[in-house]
C-alpha cells in the first residue's frame, strides 16, 4: 500500500507547524503514512515522536527497521521517541474530561526532552490519542486537537494525527468541524 501525489510529499516533507490529519480505513494506510512522515524526519536528522497504539508502533518500526535504521540508537540518542497512545492519554483525560493543565505539562515536557538542548530543533509528531476518543467523546477530541493546535505554535512542530473509519466511510464522514483543527487533510482515498 502507498500513500499517492501530493499527500506523500506533504507527509515526506511537513513545515513547521502543519497540522495534518490522515484519515484510514485500512490499518496499512496508516503505517504506510507514518514510517513515511516519520522515516524522512529520522533521515534529516529531525527528532520523532510516535504516540499510537502497540500495533501501530510494532508496525511502524518493523517498517523503519526494514529501511534501515537502527532504532535502538535512534532511541538511545533521543531522536526518536515511543509511547502508547493510551497510557499516555490517560495522564490527562480524567472523568470523561480533558484537563488541559495537565495536557500542557504533559506535552510540554514530552516535546521539550525531545528537543534534546536544541540537539533536535525540528521535531515531528505522529498522534493518535484522538483517534482514540473520536466517536465516543467528540467534545474531548475537539479540545485535544486545539490543545494540540496551541502546543503546535509554542513548540512549532509538525503533527500528524490519524483517524480510523470504518467499512464503507468515506472523507466526507470526517466531522467537518474536526478537519477545520487541521491544516492538511489527507482522505481516506489517498491510500494506494
Amino acid at each position: 500500500m502507498q500513500i499517492g501525489a501530493p499527500w506523500n510529499d506533504r507527509l515526506a516533507e511537513p513545515l513547521a507547524k502543519e497540522h495534518i490529519v490522515q484519515i484510514y480505513r485500512d490499518d496499512r494506510a496508516v503505517v504506510e503514512a507514518v514510517s513515511l512522515f516519520a522515516g524522512h524526519g529520522l533521515g534529516k536528522g529531525e527528532g520523532v515522536i510516535l504516540v499510537a497504539t502497540v500495533g501501530h508502533l510494532e508496525a511502524v518500526e518493523a517498517r523503519l527497521g526494514a529501511s534501515g535504521f537502527d532504532l535502538g540508537d535512534l532511541e538511545a540518542w533521543g531522536q526518536l521517541t515511543t509511547f502508547d497512545a493510551a497510557r499516555l492519554l490517560s495522564h490527562f483525560f480524567v472523568g470523561g474530561h480533558i484537563d488541559a493543565a495537565r495536557f500542557r505539562t504533559t506535552v510540554d515536557d514530552v516535546l521539550t526532552r525531545a528537543h534534546r538542548g536544541g540537539r533536535f530543533p525540528r521535531l515531528r509528531v505522529y498522534g493518535e490519542m484522538v483517534n482514540l476518543l473520536w466517536r465516543a467523546n467528540p467534545a474531548a477530541t475537539r479540545q485535544l486537537e486545539e490543545l494540540w493546535n496551541e502546543a503546535i505554535e509554542r513548540h512549532e512542530v509538525s503533527l500528524l494525527c490519524g483517524y480510523r473509519m470504518e467499512a464503507g466511510e468515506t472523507s466526507a464522514h470526517f466531522p467537518r468541524d474536526l478537519r477545520t483543527l487541521h491544516s492538511h487533510f489527507i482522505p481516506v482515498e489517498a491510500a494506494l
